[in-house]
């Protein structure tokens, strides 16, 4: 017998014990680079960001539905342009995350949110505008709003007035517990590069949160869409 059908030999009883028996220094050979995959296919959870002082937790509206232009009871739909926000719930892992409770709230085309304490009251706010809605994603993480194109308003900090980029309020919940809590913007808005919370973060972190705003095509006329991916760690 030849060396090299000897080696031949050798490797393929080497092989057998590894394949067969499970155990040693090969099997952890074949599992490393499988680990080191799953490791460079997990994806950044989306930047978290304030809730503010405008959640309604006292102030729900009856309707809670996910569509923000219409209100039962009230004849006239929202003022603003017409929005569809749409968007799918991820895993780190890249896996769609079914069930999961998404909620979103934002102030109307005057700059009035759904909440008692508001300090914009020298507005009407639009009664046509539900400004909180909530929905459940689908089995593909996907969740659908009908709202609209969120717009900068002024706000007080220490005292003096900010505009606040205009900006859309969400959060994510999934086994009953809130997962992420973030705001989502509009890619191009004048306020954007001077906003107090874009500007405290990286300008990867502000892609995930800044989307445009277009079009929809073979959607409701006139109507625009807007799409997020929303990766939470759980």
């Amino acid at each position: 017998m030849n060396n090299v059908f000897r080696g031949e030999r050798a490797m393929e009883r080497l092989h057998r014990r590894g394949l067969i028996g499970g155990l040693g220094v090969g099997l952890v050979g074949f599992a490393a680079p499988a680990i080191l995959r799953a490791q460079e296919t997990r994806r950044p959870v989306t930047t978290s960001q304030a809730e503010g002082p405008f959640y309604p937790y006292d102030d729900k509206p009856t309707d809670q539905d996910a569509d923000l232009v219409r209100v039962t009871g009230v004849d006239a739909q929202a003022q603003g342009e017409v929005t569809h926000v749409t968007g799918v719930v991820w895993g780190p892992s890249g896996r769609p995350r079914a069930g999961a409770l998404v909620e979103i709230w934002q102030c109307d085309h005057t700059g009035r949110y759904i909440h008692r304490d508001d300090p914009n009251t020298d507005r009407t706010r639009d009664a046509g505008f539900q400004g909180y809605g909530k929905a459940f994603t689908d089995a593909q993480g996907a969740f659908r709003f009908r709202t609209i194109k969120p717009v900068s308003y002024a706000a007080v900090l220490d005292g003096e007035q900010i505009w606040r980029a205009p900006h859309i309020h969400a959060a994510v919940s999934t086994r009953g517990v809130r997962r992420l809590t973030t705001q989502l913007y509009v890619a191009g808005a004048p306020q954007n590069d001077a906003d107090i919370l874009l500007s405290q973060i990286t300008a990867t972190q502000r892609e995930g949160l800044i989307r445009p705003y277009t079009p929809g095509a073979g959607s409701e006329s006139g109507a625009l869409t807007a799409h997020y991916d929303l990766i939470v760690a759980i």
